[in-house]
């Protein structure tokens, strides 16, 4: 009787060392997978949700995540739509722990690429940079910089600047 109480045991023992040993592996897992989703990712995830996007500067752009791709969010706002770069985002609230899968679309489809087709559809824009706005009309977009004709004239606007572009009303 007592060898099959010792040998319980250590089948015991042994089934939670592996339990323990299987658990970590899990974990460890978890973290290495985590640590490879983008904030895109999560953001096309949240898709329909309502978010709240802070820029630099502390705007912040509050309402329903209408799309999204590697580089931008489109935010449905009681003002409206805005175009957001993530580079010019500084946190985010509302977003789901899992995440989307970012399709090699969503990877190619640039804030740049946006930016054209507004361009091409001559709609007068409000771009939002640190401390200041300016209304018009996005001329030309370059590789690190877009053109806008407002009611002063031309000026060149570097993307890496932009907090938001709106729809102007």
């Amino acid at each position: 009787m007592r060898w099959e109480l010792l040998f319980a045991d250590l089948e015991a023992r042994l089934t939670a060392a592996e339990r323990a040993e299987l658990d970590a592996e899990i974990d460890e897992r978890a973290r290495d997978e985590r640590a490879d989703v983008a904030l895109a990712a999560r953001l096309l995830a949240a898709k329909g949700r309502r978010i709240v996007l802070v820029v630099r500067g502390g705007t912040r752009v509050a309402g329903t995540l209408v799309d999204g791709a590697g580089t931008w969010a489109l935010v449905e706002s009681v003002t409206g739509e805005a175009l957001v770069p993530l580079a010019a985002v500084t946190s985010v609230e509302g977003l789901p722990r899992v995440a989307a899968a970012v399709g090699a679309v969503d990877a190619r489809l640039r804030m740049s690429t946006v930016l054209r087709e507004l361009a091409e559809a001559r709609v007068p824009v409000i771009v939002e940079v640190d401390g200041d706005q300016w209304r018009g009309v996005i001329v030309a977009v370059g590789a690190d910089h877009v053109d806008l004709a407002g009611p002063r004239g031309e000026r060149a606007v570097p993307l890496a600047a932009v907090l938001m572009v709106r729809a102007a009303p």
